[in-house]
């Protein structure tokens, strides 16, 4: 065997040795792939999720992580190859042809031999000569060549890749078989995966495992009469529809083993246990099942079990509500004396689905007693191709009525939907009354007024003196002395009459007089209580204190005080006027009208005041009380009723749920919002937060205590300037 043959046989195994590496690092990449494959589609439907290869994005996602592992396990094969040479090579066919005895190294030196002879052929060192010497030695290349007639490389080879890929091939092969038995079990409920199934197991009485139920989708079709369209949802836990509409649940794989519909809410309470749910029959399609229902004025729950586990979807049925309809005009109701004149007629009206038309519709009523007719008229109708929202106008002649005195006509607006149904109400308003008067109704309409009290008609004379006399003096600048005297003169005469009348109130109520001017002397033989000293009135006898004595049943002193005060100012302004100086007179005119309002509030009762504002010294307070060393106990808290304590613990049992069971727990959780709907709809709204942060996997945990302050009542405050906090 010449040198060429000998380096090339080598190179040979050399190359075969390091596709080995590569082929290796292949499989290996593939069994890590497609372990991850398998553990990621056990967990999500262990979740009750779908298969993860029904999920484009997630064939994607194994595709690119595959794709990441060969290039991670290629770049270690390819450091692993350096070190692969044609002198390693030469070792390896060595040790495949260990039983030759002597010529154990006789290959590897001589590859090593040619290699060097092969770079250094131009040197003429001394080492060169010595591998020159060593190619010369026929021992050597007689072991060599030995060697090589002794080992059969291609079975050699063959036994070192089945040692090397063996296992990661039967790795590779399981996952990649339990997946095509996974896709065909799923497809297809028996059939070929029920054999290979059979087969794997080694049980020809096995049943073919059922799936858990996975994602579905929802369509809704509302009645016909509302005019909406079809509506597709997703992988959904709860649908509100309106009344009437037919669910369609669709979903993968084989039929459910059982599908069941309950009615909850405050009307399922009061059905028997026996009405409150029913059995619903899934239908197999070409690519799966679906199950049809028809959703009722409250809502229900589909409970579908399959694989021993169950889903549940919510259907929140909302009846349809009939029109609401305001009238706007007229305003209140009304009187007419004659039976003349129109009236205009405005309403608004609206509908959650569609109008079809409104009305106003008159009831007008005539005669008396027990004898008495009724007619009913219409006007303004007014027809609308499914409007939610609309306004009717008409005008009501009331002439055109023929109405007689005594007639009543009751007035309302009315509104339709497009509901089918025969026995569906229509939308009222309030009503409004018009009435035609009687002609004796007017026989005792007139009414006496009564006369203000005096003193309230002193103190509008005492304030028109008081502005004229300011008006004067404005003007004296403009006036003769002549006319300034007759007009000063006119208001002395009008404020002498004035203090007339409040020096009669004065000695009425403490003499019994009716009149003040005439003498009052301390020798007239009489106590008058009060008497006329240079012109003006001043307190006499028991009254001179300013106190009444006991068993006097006039009226206290403190009433009459500010009357006497303000006749006395009276007299000191009539002087100034009759002197012709109305700035002299204005001051007196003051006192009086402030006299005269101090006899008017003292005649009331007032109620007792605003407090007086108390201010404390915190800094002086703080820390200046006695620590007793005993807490105040927390007042216990009323206890729940009854189906608040209800919820309250099927909410506790929820969260700790959601540790191990988060569908379980966002089922259980569905079921309580829709029976709260009805009569707690503040913790049903906190439910349902609970349930959208559950279902973005988000912390729930704030959400649960939020719920659970809400069905308890529970107001938390925040930490505030004042002790009590702010409340939220």
């Amino acid at each position: 065997m010449s040198d060429t043959t000998l380096l090339s046989v080598v190179h040979s195994v050399r190359r075969a040795l390091t596709r080995m590496v590569y082929v290796r690092a292949t499989l290996l990449a593939l069994s890590v792939a497609l372990s991850a494959w398998l553990v990621a589609d056990g967990v999500e439907l262990a979740r009750g999720g779908i298969p993860l290869g029904t999920s484009r994005s997630a064939a994607i996602a194994f595709v690119i992580a595959l794709g990441v592992t060969l290039i991670g396990s290629w770049m270690l094969a390819a450091r692993r190859t350096r070190g692969i040479t044609d002198i390693r090579a030469a070792l390896w066919l060595e040790e495949r042809g260990a039983d030759v005895g002597t010529a154990s190294f006789a290959l590897v030196t001589l590859v090593e031999t040619l290699i060097g002879r092969r770079s250094s052929d131009a040197d003429a060192s001394p080492a060169s000569m010595s591998a020159r010497e060593s190619l010369e030695n026929p021992l050597l290349q007689a072991s060599a060549h030995e060697v090589l007639a002794r080992t059969n490389v291609p079975r050699a080879l063959r036994r070192t890749a089945k040692n090397q890929l063996l296992g990661p091939a039967l790795f590779a092969g399981g996952a990649l078989t339990v997946l095509v038995l996974g896709a065909l079990a799923r497809s297809s409920g028996s059939g070929t995966a029920n054999l290979l199934l059979r087969a794997v197991a080694g049980d020809r009485a096995m049943a073919t495992p059922m799936l858990p139920l996975g994602a579905w989708t929802v369509r809704v079709d509302a009645p016909a009469y509302t005019r909406r369209a079809p509506q597709q949802f997703g992988d959904i836990q709860n649908v509100a529809v309106v009344s009437g509409s037919t669910v369609l649940l669709r979903g993968t794989g084989p039929v459910p083993e059982q599908v069941i519909e309950r009615l909850v809410g405050e009307a399922a309470d009061t059905l028997a246990t026996a009405r409150r749910q029913r059995a619903l029959s899934p239908i197999a399609t070409g690519d799966g099942w679906n199950v049809r229902t028809v959703a009722t004025d409250g809502p229900v729950t589909i409970q579908l079990n399959r694989g021993g586990r169950s889903r549940l979807l919510v259907v929140e049925g909302r009846a349809d509500s009939i029109p609401i309809v305001s009238l706007v005009q007229p305003a209140r109701d009304s009187v007419f004396r004659t039976p003349q004149g129109s009236l205009t007629l405005v309403a608004s009206v609206r509908d959650d689905i569609g109008l079809v038309n409104a009305r106003f519709e008159l009831i007008v009523s005539s005669g008396d007693g027990e004898r008495f007719t009724a007619r009913t008229l219409q006007m303004g109708t007014r027809s609308y191709a499914g409007d939610r929202v609309g306004t009717i106008r008409a005008t009501m002649d009331i002439a055109a009525l023929k109405l007689v005195a005594g007639d009543i006509v009751h007035l309302r607006a009315i509104a339709r939907d497009a509901h089918p149904a025969s026995n569906r109400e229509f939308g009222s308003s309030e009503t409004r009354s018009f009435r035609i008067a009687r002609a004796a109704e007017y026989d005792s309409v007139a009414v006496e007024p009564a006369p203000p009290p005096e003193v309230d008609k002193s103190l509008l004379s005492q304030r028109m003196l008081l502005m004229l006399t300011e008006k004067l003096e404005k003007q004296r600048p403009s006036l003769e002395r002549k006319s300034l005297m007759s007009e000063s003169t006119k208001i002395a005469r009008d404020q002498a009459r004035l203090r007339q009348a409040v020096g009669d109130v004065v000695f009425q109520r403490l003499s019994g007089d009716v009149s003040g001017e005439h003498a009052h002397t301390a020798g007239d033989g009489h106590d008058h209580g009060v008497e006329q000293q240079q012109g003006k009135l001043a307190l006499t006898g028991s009254n001179a204190g300013g106190v009444l004595e006991e068993g006097d049943d006039s009226p206290v002193i403190a009433i009459n005080q500010p009357l006497l005060e303000a006749y006395n100012a009276m007299w000191d302004a009539g002087r100034a006027l009759e002197q012709g100086e109305p700035k002299a007179a204005i001051p007196h005119m003051r006192l009086a009208l402030a006299a005269i309002e101090r006899a008017r509030s003292a005649e009331r009762l007032y109620l007792r005041g605003k407090p007086p504002t108390v201010i404390i010294d915190i800094a002086k307070v703080r820390l200046a009380g006695k620590d007793t060393g005993v807490t105040n106990l927390r007042r216990s808290r009323e206890a729940l009723p009854p189906r608040e304590a209800r919820r309250a613990v099927r909410l506790v049992a929820a969260a700790q749920l959601v540790l191990t069971d988060a569908s379980a727990a966002r089922d259980s959780l569905a079921v309580l919002r829709v029976e709260a709907l009805g009569d707690s709809p503040a913790f049903a709204a906190a439910v349902g937060a609970v349930l959208e942060v559950l279902g973005r996997e988000g912390d729930v945990t704030e959400a649960f205590i939020r719920a659970r302050r809400v069905l308890g009542g529970v107001v938390r405050t925040e930490a505030g300037t004042w002790s009590r906090g702010v409340p939220r």
